[in-house]
């Protein structure tokens, strides 16, 4: 029980830090510079510019009208994790107002203001909650455009803020600079939201492929995939290993391998995600895959009861239609 308390806590206070570090960046760096980096809060800067509208109030407003529209297309564990982080933003965005602001240089505003934004989504989206804004919109359009993916939606929609926040400023060096910020926040959420769960892949071509798999075997305790390869040059049959390890074994592996064979041919590959023995268990497709299932499952129960009952109230109607002809 303590544990689950505890972990729970530990999720709004990522959630806390998350938003605190997105309303840094937006007031601290980009406002000032009127650079926008999609989503609620950039029409919020523009509204800030031509009607003084505080970001705090046009953000939690914005929010709360798109939070009740697409709300029930959301897990219910990421409900309440969602409100907490449309209403830690909004706070901190007004507080993060008082703080001086950067204005030396626009460069180094844009990449600092960006690598904050996308730390402090990052750090929100890995405790499955969100800040609203764009995720928002982009899971109600998924209902109209089934067909385009809720990620691909998101881009579209902060693509299309930039270029709006642009025309309204009437500077193509906003948009340019936008653009920026965008694209450095969405690699930084990137890194962060798998951040622990990146290994490296390698794949071994040698001519001593028993001694190196069962070497990897004992010293690694990682498992080692053979698959069949053919040398088109040679034309000969081979098979290459295929192991997944993480960063920190990579040096040791391929140093195990060229002990064994120095003209073994290594190729490694990054990995952002593995799931399985000796990496990560538990995931949250895993969660959403058993949400779904149970959804479906409910389904199922109504529609029996809705189908059992219609029958049941068949076989009553005609008992009462036969009973009737019989009294006449």
């Amino acid at each position: 029980m303590k544990k689950k308390i505890g972990k729970i806590l530990l999720e709004y206070l990522l959630i806390a830090l998350g938003t605190f570090l997105l309303a840094l960046g937006i007031n601290m760096f980009l406002l000032p510079f009127k650079i926008s980096s999609g989503g609620v809060s950039s029409i919020a800067t523009v509204l800030y510019y031509l009607f003084g509208i505080p970001l705090s109030v046009t953000t939690i407003l914005f929010n709360a009208v798109l939070f009740i529209f697409s709300f029930k297309f959301l897990e219910k564990s990421s409900i309440i994790k969602t409100v907490a982080g449309i209403v830690f933003l909004s706070g901190f965005l007004e507080v993060t107002s008082l703080f001086p602001v950067y204005t030396e240089d626009l460069f180094i505003a844009t990449v600092i203001g960006g690598v904050l934004i996308g730390a402090g989504v990052g750090l929100v989206i890995r405790q499955e909650a969100s800040t609203g804004g764009s995720d928002f919109a982009a899971l109600m359009l998924s209902r109209i455009f089934p067909h385009i993916s809720v990620a691909v939606l998101i881009m579209i929609i902060d693509c299309a803020i930039v270029i709006f926040s642009g025309l309204v400023f009437k500077s193509i060096t906003i948009m340019f600079y936008s653009a920026i910020a965008l694209f450095i926040a969405t690699k930084v959420s990137d890194a962060i939201i798998v951040m622990g769960d990146v290994a490296k892949s390698v794949y071994i071509f040698s001519s001593k492929n028993d001694e190196i798999s069962s070497a990897i075997m004992e010293k690694f305790s990682r498992g080692v995939t053979g698959i069949y390869s053919k040398g088109m040059y040679s034309e000969a049959d081979s098979t290459m290993l295929l192991s997944v390890v993480s960063p920190k074994e990579l040096p040791f592996l391929i140093h195990l391998v060229r002990s064994i064979d120095k003209n073994a041919f290594i190729i490694v590959y990054d990995a952002k995600e593995v799931l399985g023995e000796g990496f990560k268990q538990e995931t949250s497709y895993d969660l959403l895959t058993a949400k779904k299932d149970k959804k479906k499952k409910e389904k199922k129960v109504r529609e029996k009861k809705v189908k059992e009952k219609k029958v049941k109230e068949k076989k009553v109607k005609a008992k009462k239609i036969k009973k009737k002809s019989i009294e006449e």
